[in-house]
């Protein structure tokens, strides 16, 4: 019996890819989006099937290619050099 996948997108706007499976590497993604490790066992499993699952594969790939882009095209906000010393400072007050 052969499994068909649709394509959606997420709240971020990357692709979802419907299917049995597939939405179990959705969630994963989107665990890793905010930050959160996904177990081993739900590593083992991502891995697997992307290297099993072509429509998933292929959403990955976009996704790190998003990823990328945003790495190149978005700055980051750089702390003020004297942050450390203020937060310091504070923490000697209310430590006084």
């Amino acid at each position: 019996m052969e499994t068909t996948s649709t394509k959606q997108t997420n709240q971020s706007g990357a692709p979802v890819i419907s299917g049995p499976d597939c939405e179990r590497v959705n969630t994963i993604l989107d665990q890793i989006i905010v930050g959160q490790e996904p177990t081993a066992e739900d590593t083992d499993y991502f891995v697997n099937h992307a290297e099993d699952c072509s429509p998933c594969f292929d959403s990955i790939d976009k996704q790190n290619i998003f990823i990328d882009f945003l790495g190149e095209h978005v700055g980051r906000k750089k702390a003020p050099a004297t942050l450390s010393n203020s937060i310091l400072a504070k923490i000697q007050v209310e430590m006084a």
